[in-house]
C-alpha cells in the first residue's frame, strides 16, 4: 500500500468541507455573496496546494507579511502551517495533539499548533521555506524546531532580517533583503522573477486596500452597517493567505462596500439597538463568533474595529523596480497588522488606538492580552494613560488568540460583564 504523501489528507478534507459550505450557501433561501465569493477562493487556494503536492510542483511555505506579491509575480504557490489548521479548527482534536508537544505552556496557540502540524505530517513537506525574524522571538524558534523534524530536515531556508525603524533608510534596507529572497527563490524554485507581472499584480493590490479602506470608513457610521469581525477575517485571508493581486478579492471587497452602503442608506445597522462600540486592539481569535454573538444578544455591542481589520496600507509607486520594492518593504514592516503593532516603539500602537477610538467613536478598549504578545501586555501601563487621556475605559486580560481553552469563553464573559457594568456601560 502506497504511503500518502504529508498533508494531502488534510488538504482533501479542507477541499470537501469548504465545497460542501459553498454548497450550503447556494442552497440557502438568500445566498450570500460575499460568503460565496470567499469560499470560492480559498477552494481555489486550496486546489493549488493539493495539485502541488501530488504532483511534485514547487510549493514554498511561509507566513502572512512575507511579501506575497513576489511569490504571484515569480509563479510560486505559497501555503501558511496553520492558515488552514485554525481555519478548520472545530472539526480536528489538533489541540489536545499539540498538547503533547515539548513546548512550553505559555507560548502562542498558533506556534504550537505550527510545531505539532510539521511534526505529525499533517501539512506537506515544501520546496523551499521563508522565515521569519518579526515580530515575536517565538517564530525564530519554531523555524529550529522545524529543520530539525525529520518532514522537514532538509528544506532550504531562507530568513528576512527586518530593521527595527520605519525610515525610508529601514525600507530601503529591508527592499535589499527582498532582493536576497528573490536571489534565494531564482536558485531554489527555479522560477525567474517577472517585474511586469510584479508591476500588474501590485496595481491590483492598491485597488484591494483602496476599497478596504473604503469599507472601513463606512464602519465609523453609527449605528455601524455590519458586526464584529467578519470583515477582518475575510479580508486578512484574501490578502495573505491566498495568491496576492486576485481579481476576485478586489471583487469582495466591493461586495462589502456595496452592502454597507445600502444597509446605510436603508438606515440598517446590524443590531437594531447599538448600544456600545468597541475597538479590539489585537488580532481576531479563533474563537470570535461565540464571542460576537454574545456581545450583541446580551449588550447591544459591536466590536467595530480591531487590529486585523484597521489597514493603513499605502499606494506602492509601480514606476520602477526598486519603488515596487521599497513599497512592498514598507508594507511588510509597517502595515501588516501585528508586524505594525509589535515591531518597533509603542508609539505605533498608541497612533493606532487614538485614532480608532476617535475616528469609530468607540466606548471602551478591549486589549485581549493573547498570551504570544508579550512584548504588548508590557505596554498596559501606557495603554492605561492613553485611555484615560481619550476618556474611555481599558479592559486588559489575557487569552490565547488561537486556543479557546486557554481563557474559557465563560469567564472571559465574565470579565467583560464586571468591566461593563463597572463602567455604566450596561
Amino acid at each position: 500500500m502506497l504511503k500518502i504523501k504529508p498533508g494531502l489528507q488534510r488538504f482533501y478534507e479542507y477541499r470537501d468541507r469548504v465545497k460542501n459550505f459553498i454548497t450550503q450557501i447556494e442552497q440557502s433561501p438568500e445566498p450570500n455573496p460575499i460568503l460565496l465569493r470567499f469560499y470560492s477562493l480559498v477552494l481555489e487556494n486550496d486546489e493549488k496546494t493539493i495539485d502541488c503536492i501530488e504532483n511534485n510542483k514547487p510549493l514554498l511555505s511561509s507566513w502572512y507579511g512575507n511579501a506575497p506579491e513576489i511569490y504571484a509575480a515569480m509563479d510560486i504557490h505559497a501555503f501558511n502551517v496553520v492558515d488552514n489548521i485554525l481555519a478548520h479548527q472545530p472539526f480536528y482534536n489538533d489541540l489536545e495533539g499539540m498538547d503533547k508537544c515539548a513546548i512550553p505552556m505559555d507560548m502562542c496557540g498558533l506556534i504550537k499548533l505550527g510545531v505539532y502540524a510539521v511534526e505529525v505530517g499533517i501539512v506537506p513537506t515544501p520546496t523551499a521555506m521563508i522565515a521569519m525574524l518579526q515580530p515575536c522571538d517565538a517564530q525564530i524558534a519554531i523555524h529550529e524546531v522545524w529543520k530539525n523534524t525529520d518532514n522537514w530536515f532538509n528544506v532550504p531556508t531562507f530568513a528576512l532580517d527586518a530593521p527595527y525603524g520605519n525610515s525610508e533608510e529601514d525600507y530601503i534596507y529591508f527592499a535589499g533583503e527582498l532582493k536576497r529572497m528573490i536571489a534565494f527563490l531564482e536558485d531554489h524554485v527555479n522560477r525567474k522573477m517577472d517585474y511586469d507581472r510584479l508591476r500588474k499584480i501590485i496595481e491590483e493590490t492598491n485597488r484591494q486596500y483602496e476599497a478596504w479602506a473604503e469599507y472601513n470608513e463606512l464602519r465609523r457610521s453609527i449605528p455601524c452597517p455590519h458586526g464584529s469581525f467578519l470583515a477582518s477575517k475575510i479580508g486578512w485571508i484574501i490578502t495573505q493567505h491566498i495568491t496576492a493581486g486576485h481579481p476576485g478579492a478586489t471583487e469582495i471587497f466591493k461586495l462589502l462596500v456595496s452592502d454597507a452602503e445600502d444597509r446605510l442608506k436603508a438606515k440598517k445597522g446590524w443590531i437594531k439597538k447599538e448600544k456600545i462600540r468597541i475597538l479590539w486592539a489585537d488580532l481576531v481569535p479563533t474563537w470570535d463568533i461565540p464571542l460576537a454573538d454574545w456581545l450583541e444578544k446580551e449588550y447591544g455591542a459591536i466590536v467595530v474595529m480591531d487590529f486585523q481589520g484597521y489597514t493603513p496600507y499605502s499606494y506602492i509607486d509601480t514606476s520602477t523596480e526598486e519603488s515596487m520594492l521599497v513599497g512592498i518593504a514598507k508594507r511588510n514592516l509597517s502595515e501588516v497588522p501585528m508586524i505594525r503593532q509589535a515591531r518597533g516603539t509603542i508609539d505605533i500602537m498608541i497612533e493606532d488606538i487614538t485614532r480608532i477610538v476617535k475616528d469609530y467613536k468607540c466606548d471602551c478598549v478591549i486589549f485581549p492580552g493573547h498570551v504570544g504578545h508579550k512584548d504588548q501586555s508590557a505596554s498596559i501601563s501606557f495603554l492605561k494613560e492613553l485611555c484615560r487621556d481619550l476618556g474611555v475605559p481599558l479592559l486588559a486580560l489575557t487569552v490565547d488568540n488561537f486556543d479557546p481553552r486557554y481563557t474559557p469563553i465563560d469567564v472571559l464573559k465574565r470579565q467583560i460583564s464586571e468591566f461593563f457594568d463597572a463602567h455604566g456601560l450596561r
